[in-house]
């Protein structure tokens, strides 16, 4: 049996061999044939190459042209309101695909948080037909993302809730270092009551950690009018297509984008005061 096998294994090595070299004979005979039909092929898979390099930069050129346009403007998927925040190209081995980068305000452990998604496209054959601006909202649509008219009320209200959360992330943070600061001065003023190097500079640290005090509530404040006005916004986009036309939603004066410009100073001249008492702390205290 094993005497069979080992001839079978032979017989197809040899008939392998014998195929191999007729192969090489015919190649040498039609060489011409064979070299042409190489080169037909050589030339096919080039020319797919540089075409695909030409509708990947083709495609590059028209993600930059639409980021330009669209890119900070509001949209719909399907029922949820978001901010197109960036439009880009995505090249790989198989298909080019556009990515458009939205956010969007979302519900998350309890509060209303900023959460962001990649859409990935396929762009159609012809590319042409997204060339344009029109083209390209079109093709959003297609794909549902439909461009929110930026005089709508809806675009409006999005744009003002994405301001509230940052505003809120923005007092949050800096409630931080405020309390960081207000500790900060009260060991301060713990270490001075008894050191004569430092007793002359009580008053002023006082009065320093009023201010600091003041400057804490001035951003609490801010924080929840911020957070209060985001719920509202929040709801409104939350109501039916079909109802929201009859409602009267006023947003000015709403929202006041001063106020944080002069938190942002106040704030500032406080973080100023505070390190000043810091270099003091460090320069007198043993």
């Amino acid at each position: 049996m094993e005497v069979a096998l080992l001839m079978a294994g032979q017989g197809s090595e040899g008939f392998g061999g014998l195929l191999l070299v007729g192969g090489l004979v015919l190649a040498l005979i039609y060489w011409k044939i064979v070299l042409s039909l190489l080169l037909v092929v050589g030339i096919g898979a080039g020319l797919i190459t540089l075409a695909q390099a030409l509708r990947v930069a083709r495609l590059r050129s028209i993600a930059k042209a639409a980021q330009r346009r669209f890119a900070g403007d509001v949209c719909r998927i399907d029922e949820r309101f978001a901010l197109v925040e960036a439009i880009d190209s995505e090249a790989n081995a198989r298909q080019a695909r556009l990515l458009l980068h939205s956010a969007t305000i979302e519900p998350r452990n309890g509060q209303l948080a900023l959460v962001r998604d990649v859409h990935r496209l396929t762009p159609p054959v012809d590319l042409r037909g997204i060339a344009s601006n029109l083209g390209f909202a079109d093709f959003l649509q297609g794909q549902g993302i439909t461009m929110v008219n930026d005089l709508a009320v809806e675009a409006k209200a999005t744009q003002a809730a994405i301001t509230c959360l940052r505003e809120a992330e923005w007092a949050s943070q800096s409630l931080q270092t405020m309390a960081e600061m207000i500790a900060s001065t009260r060991d301060t003023l713990a270490k001075a009551r008894g050191n004569e190097l430092l007793e002359p500079a009580i008053p002023q640290l006082e009065e320093a950690l009023g201010t600091f005090t003041q400057e804490e509530d001035k951003l609490t404040s801010h924080l929840q009018d911020s957070l209060r006005m985001l719920g509202k916004l929040h709801d409104f986009l939350g109501v039916p297509q079909k109802l929201r036309p009859i409602l009267n939603f006023d947003l000015d004066g709403l929202f006041d984008p001063a106020r944080r410009s002069d938190l942002e100073a106040s704030f500032q001249e406080v973080v100023s005061l505070n390190q000043a008492f810091g270099e003091l702390s460090r320069d007198r205290l043993i």
